[in-house]
C-alpha cells in the first residue's frame, strides 16, 4: 500500500489511527446537550461553527470500558455520508506518517462483524497500529438515527 499520514489516539490506553484526510479538525471537548433514545455511544450535540454537530463516544462504540473526561480529551470532526460528526477520543497523540510498506489491509479476520471498520494496519517498528475508517464506524440504521440539523458537509 502507499504512504499514508494517520491521527493516532488513545482510547483507555490502546492507541488507533484514522487517516489523515478523514479527519477535517481535531477540537477541544466540550459536554455535549444530551439527546433521547440515542445509543449510549452517541453522548449528544455540541455546537460547531455555527451547526449542530452529533457526537459519539469512540470509547462506548468499541466496548473498551468507562469513558472519562480529562484535560486531554478531543473531538475529531469528521464526515459519515454526507454529514459532518465528532468523535470523542480520550487523547490525540500524533500525526504519523506511513512509509510504503509500513501500511496493510487488516486481516479478512478483522474485518467480520462489528470491526468491519478497521481497514488497515500501520506497523512503526514492533508496535501495530488499527487504522480505523471513521466514515464506517456506524451502520446505515445508526446513521440514520443520528441527530440532524444545520448545512451538509
Amino acid at each position: 500500500m502507499s504512504e499514508m499520514n494517520a491521527v493516532i489516539f488513545n482510547l483507555n490506553g490502546q492507541l488507533f489511527g484514522a487517516e489523515a484526510s478523514q479527519v477535517f479538525q481535531i477540537i477541544r471537548y466540550q459536554e455535549p446537550a444530551k439527546m433521547p433514545k440515542m445509543p449510549r455511544f452517541i453522548e449528544g450535540i455540541i455546537n460547531y461553527r455555527d451547526t449542530v454537530l452529533p457526537v459519539i463516544n469512540l470509547v462506548k462504540r468499541f466496548e473498551l470500558g468507562d469513558a472519562p473526561v480529562s484535560k486531554k480529551t478531543k473531538i475529531l470532526v469528521t464526515k459519515i455520508g454526507d454529514r459532518y460528526a465528532g468523535f470523542i477520543v480520550n487523547d490525540v497523540t500524533e500525526i504519523m506518517r506511513f512509509e510504503e510498506g509500513e501500511v496493510e489491509q487488516a486481516p479478512s479476520v478483522v474485518n467480520m462483524g462489528t470491526a468491519a471498520y478497521i481497514k488497515k494496519i500501520g506497523k512503526k517498528g514492533e508496535k501495530l497500529y488499527s487504522i480505523i475508517d471513521l466514515e464506517n464506524i456506524l451502520g446505515e440504521a445508526e446513521k440514520k438515527r443520528l441527530p440532524t440539523s444545520g448545512p451538509k458537509a
